[in-house]
């Protein structure tokens, strides 16, 4: 998985013909692991670096790295935090001509999240999956823009992650 993302970070600027975007969002996290009915809401740190594969600038790829900043308590006394994750994806979207842009995403995604309980006990967990989102850009000027997104990082085998995210971005 490493490999592929590594790749595809190394890919986007070559098979661009177009500019790119980079940016920081703050995000909200929904982690419900498969082994409690409880939810934790850590928040994250997330920077994303992104490259358009046409001029109209409705098809591209971005790759991004989160970082926890927060943690939630899970259930008895469990905290959850995000240590990291990063991931690859692709990304369509209405024509930059706009100033509202809904888009969409689909890639994977790999997270790092420890456990801690009271005893001072700790435990880390590991997490990936096929990631969906939608989002919307709001441009501001011609170069920066904000957006809103949710994204569903994991759903499988009990274990579900969404996020929330809101975040500045700038188009170079």
């Amino acid at each position: 998985m490493k490999k592929v993302l590594f790749a595809a970070a190394l890919a986007m600027p070559l098979v661009a013909n177009a500019g790119g975007f980079a940016g920081i969002d703050i995000i909200s996290s929904d982690i419900e692991p498969d082994n409690t009915t409880a939810s934790a809401k850590p928040e994250a740190l997330q920077f994303k670096f992104g490259s358009w594969i046409n001029r109209d600038e409705t098809l591209g790829g971005e790759v991004r790295l989160g970082l926890g900043i927060d943690e939630d308590e899970l259930s008895n006394n469990v905290d959850v935090e995000i240590d990291r994750y990063y991931g690859a994806y692709f990304r369509g979207q209405f024509p930059n001509t706009m100033p509202v842009r809904p888009y969409g995403l689909v890639g994977a995604t790999y997270m790092e999240t420890t456990e801690n309980d009271n005893s001072g006990g700790s435990d880390g967990e590991n997490y990936k999956d096929l990631s969906l989102g939608l989002g919307v850009d709001f441009s501001i000027s011609k170069n920066l823009f904000l957006n809103l997104e949710y994204m569903r990082l994991v759903d499988r085998s009990g274990d579900e992650i969404t996020h929330l995210g809101l975040g500045l971005n700038g188009r170079f």
